[in-house]
C-alpha cells in the first residue's frame, strides 16, 4: 500500500477519534494534514488513485466518509451509497456527519469537490 494512502488512513481514522471525543484543536490539525496529503494523492497515477477510491469500503466509518466526500463529483453514486450507509447504520456523530454531507451536497453547497476524472 502507498504510503500516502497509509498516511490518510492514520489521518482519518485520528480525526474520528477526535471528532468522537471533542478534541478539536488535534481535530483541526489531523483535518489539515489530511487535506494536504489529499492534494498530493490526486497528483498519483491512477494505481494510487485506485488505493484511494477502495477507502469507500474501509472498515473505519471515518476513513469512509472523508474518501467518500472527496469524490462525490467523480464517483456520485457510490460516494452517495457510502455516505447513506454511514448514516444509516452509524450510531455516533459520525451518522449526522454523514446525513449533513449529502443534505449539503444535494443542496449544492459542497463547491470545492473537485472531479477526479479530469486529473
Amino acid at each position: 500500500m502507498n504510503k500516502l494512502i497509509q498516511d490518510f488512513i492514520l489521518l482519518a481514522t485520528e480525526h474520528g477519534e477526535c471528532t468522537l471525543n471533542g478534541d478539536f484543536k488535534n481535530g483541526n490539525k489531523a483535518h489539515d494534514k489530511m487535506m494536504k496529503i489529499i492534494e498530493l494523492i490526486k497528483k498519483k497515477d491512477d494505481h494510487v488513485k485506485k488505493e484511494f477510491y477502495d477507502l469507500m469500503y474501509h472498515e473505519d466509518d471515518s476513513v469512509k466518509m472523508w474518501t467518500a466526500t472527496t469524490l462525490l463529483k467523480s464517483f456520485e453514486q457510490r460516494a452517495l451509497g457510502v455516505l447513506n450507509n454511514v448514516a444509516k447504520n452509524n450510531k455516533t456523530i459520525h451518522s449526522l456527519t454523514a446525513s449533513t454531507t449529502i443534505d449539503c451536497w444535494k443542496k449544492g453547497l459542497l463547491t470545492n469537490i473537485v472531479d477526479w476524472s479530469t486529473l
